[in-house]
């Protein structure tokens, strides 16, 4: 039997399942693991509850029966989530092969569900289409730095005057980013800026971006999804699908001490996706493929919608 407090509890609240691993911070080794239906449709914390109730049976984790979340005080609990629809994100660039392929690198990478791409000038029936997307968010990007400015004005222009109340992301030319963001703040959207997806043609540079997704998810879109009934006892720190993408990353790399696998390819098969986590450059294996298009990132990650157990049992 194990002290709460010596522990860590690793907490997945996803679509289908509440998911807790018990790690002993002393030894470093999984004590046990759980699950339950979740319930963020209803209460959050009775599908938690229930995960840790059956922890706590399975391996006697406390010298108590679990009868109340108050058990997690003074406990590092850390959770990520996908539930409640995960996180949903529209994508708008200027070239769907560049700026648009580049800015659904970033948003997948960051674990969001891309719901839509839209490239070049928008028009109204396309923010109608937006809408009816549901976004979480919004990743606004368009031209390389110094590059084409006026996709990316016409597009702020058009989110502005829209009924989208959603947290827009900016990672466009950064020449006209500030501009951007004034046009967007004055009609009061909210913004946070990034810098640019693809700086120059053909170089990506997403990390920003991702970091910006990650800090809206951790602020609001926690609240939105309903999982602010847990906050105090648990920090929910990361979409699933991110959690995961720096998982096979650890696993590829390796961590102090201990060597990693190298080259990987991850499948992650949940209730309604499954995601596809590939860790690896991509470099042509022989001397007569030509590589074209923007570069690989060396972690990346793909998402079927059609491919779940729970939603998709029927059609597989």
């Amino acid at each position: 039997m194990s002290n709460l407090n010596s522990l860590a509890l690793l907490i997945d609240f996803g679509s289908t399942y509440t998911k807790a691993v018990a790690v002993d911070l002393r030894t470093a080794e999984v004590i046990g693991r759980s699950q339950a239906a979740s319930t963020v449709n209803t209460d959050v914390r009775e599908g938690l509850l229930q995960a840790l109730t059956n922890l706590h049976e399975a391996n006697r984790l406390s010298p108590e029966r679990v009868k109340h979340l108050n058990v997690l005080d003074g406990t590092l609990a850390l959770a990520s989530s996908s539930a409640a629809g995960g996180l949903r994100m529209a994508v708008i660039g200027l070239v769907p092969g560049l700026t648009v392929e580049a800015a659904n690198m970033a948003a997948l990478g960051a674990g969001a569900k891309v719901v839509g791409s839209w490239s070049f000038k928008l028009g109204g029936k396309v923010v109608d289409e937006i809408e009816t997307q549901r976004p979480d968010m919004i990743l606004l990007t368009g031209g390389t730095d110094e590059g084409d400015s006026a996709t990316i004005l016409h597009n702020a222009r058009l989110l502005a005057r829209s009924a989208l109340s959603v947290p827009i992301v900016v990672a466009g030319n950064q020449t006209v980013a500030a501009e951007v963001c004034d046009i967007l703040t004055n009609s009061g959207k909210e913004i946070r800026r990034a810098t640019n997806v693809m700086p120059r043609s053909g170089q990506l540079a997403v990390e920003s971006a991702r970091e910006e997704i990650r800090k809206l998810f951790m602020e609001r879109i926690t609240h939105a999804k309903g999982l602010d009934g847990i906050s105090g006892l648990v920090s929910v720190v990361l979409p699933t699908p991110m959690a995961v993408l720096q998982g096979a990353i650890l696993g590829a790399e390796g961590v102090e001490g201990e060597k990693g696998w190298g080259e990987m390819l991850m499948v992650d098969v949940g209730g309604a996706t499954t995601d596809v986590h590939s860790i690896g450059y991509g470099e042509p294996q022989g001397p007569n493929i030509a590589e074209q298009g923007l570069p690989e990132p060396f972690a990346k990650r793909t998402v079927e919608g059609d491919l779940g157990i729970r939603f998709n049992a029927g059609t597989l």
